[in-house]
Parts: structure tokens; sequence; C-alpha cells
């Protein structure tokens, strides 16, 4: 009878554990590190925020001067995985002379996986035709990065390049 009335309860606890719902977690979520204030025109920070995006060495895939958003890649190769890293900028006019940049960046982790159809005579001694190698890309991850520091050292290098800038003019 106990087994009985553990089964359910048990079931019914691991649902419960289970149910995960994104649209709380948004409003739970910690202070924003991924923004930053500046005392400049939005014209001037966007080309800040291009140029360090640049110097950075993204590959800038979308661009929109209109709304004022910029999103670039960034590839790196570690033996067999490619890391996709993609930086999307978004800059918000707050007053004539102030300009608000929000940064967020997405990791995506992908592995290339190779086969082959070579065929073989007892395992040992390769035969003529149906070789050839097959490979296909499955993406193992993506994450939102939260470092910091990360966004950090980025608002210092747009603040470093609107100074830069500005003794231009």
């Amino acid at each position: 009878m106990r087994k009985i009335l553990f089964i359910p309860l048990f079931i019914f606890l691991l649902s419960g554990c289970a149910t995960f719902n994104p649209s709380k977690e948004v409003f739970n979520e910690k202070t924003n590190i991924n923004s930053k204030t500046y005392n400049t025109s939005i014209d001037t920070c966007y080309k800040a925020v291009k140029q360090v995006i640049l110097k950075r060495n993204f590959n800038i895939s979308y661009e929109d001067k209109e709304l004022n958003r910029i999103q670039a890649e960034r590839f790196f190769q570690k033996r067999k995985k490619t890391i996709i890293l993609v930086l999307a900028a978004n800059l918000q006019p707050l007053e004539e002379n102030q300009t608000t940049v929000y940064l967020n960046a997405i990791q995506t982790t992908e592995k290339v996986y190779k086969r082959s159809h070579r065929r073989f005579f007892l395992w040992i001694i390769p035969l003529p035709g149906g070789g050839g190698v097959e490979a296909e890309r499955v993406k193992e991850g993506e994450q939102t990065i939260e470092d910091k520091e990360f966004y950090q050292q980025f608002f210092r290098e747009i603040e470093e390049e609107i100074k830069k800038l500005t003794i231009k003019d």
C-alpha cells in the first residue's frame, strides 16, 4: 500500500521540479550589466561602437543605421569545435547628447563529425570506388555571456573611442 501512495507522490514531485518558466525568470534576473550611458550624440556613439567591434576582429553580419543596431560575429576554432561569439549592440538616444549602449553576447559551440564511406576488404585493404567523407556540423550548446568584465572591457574601449572621435571634431 505504501508503494502505491509513494509512486504518485514521487511523480508529482518530479513534475514540479521539472517545470521552468522563462517568463518569470526575466524579472528575477540580477541587475543589468550590459548597458552604459555616454554623454555624446548617437552618431558619435554609433561610430565608436562600430570601431571597437571591428578592432576586436568581429565581422559585422547585420547593420541598421536607422534603428541604431549592429550585430557582429567572431569565430574561434579549437580542434573539431567551432565557437561562435555573436555580439548585438543596440543604441538608444536619451537626450540631445546622451546615448545608452546595450550589448548582448551569445556563445554557440558546434562540433564537426566526419564519417568515411571508404570500403575495405577484411577491414585492412582499401577497395576502389565508394570513397569520400561526409562531414556534419552539430550544435552542442548555446549560452548568453554573463561575464561582467567582458562587457566592461567593451564599454571602456567604446569610451576611449568616443574621446578620440570628439577630439577630431
